[in-house]
């Protein structure tokens, strides 16, 4: 499964400034596989065989998304420990 969600114009210079920290709690927690899309302006998450958690791919677009309406990352990692949230 796959996961495309678009970064806002304003949003993209933090995104590449913060990448690191949003990159890796999606790799080494959801064990999802994630890119950036500079041409498309996207980040785009996909599920690999690693991954445990039917509703990983959830919980990184939600973290991706909350990043994108201006939240801190800090902030939106609390997203990934929530369970159920919907």
């Amino acid at each position: 499964q796959t996961r495309k969600v678009p970064i806002p114009p304003h949003r993209f210079t933090p995104l590449k400034t913060n990448w690191i920290n949003i990159y890796t709690p999606l790799v080494d927690h959801l064990k999802l596989q994630v890119r950036m899309n500079p041409r498309r302006k996207s980040v785009e998450l996909r599920t690999s065989k690693h991954t445990l958690d039917d509703s990983a791919l959830q919980k990184g677009e939600d973290f991706v998304r909350a990043f994108t309406l201006g939240f801190d990352v800090d902030d939106a990692i609390a997203l990934l420990r929530l369970d159920d949230l919907y």
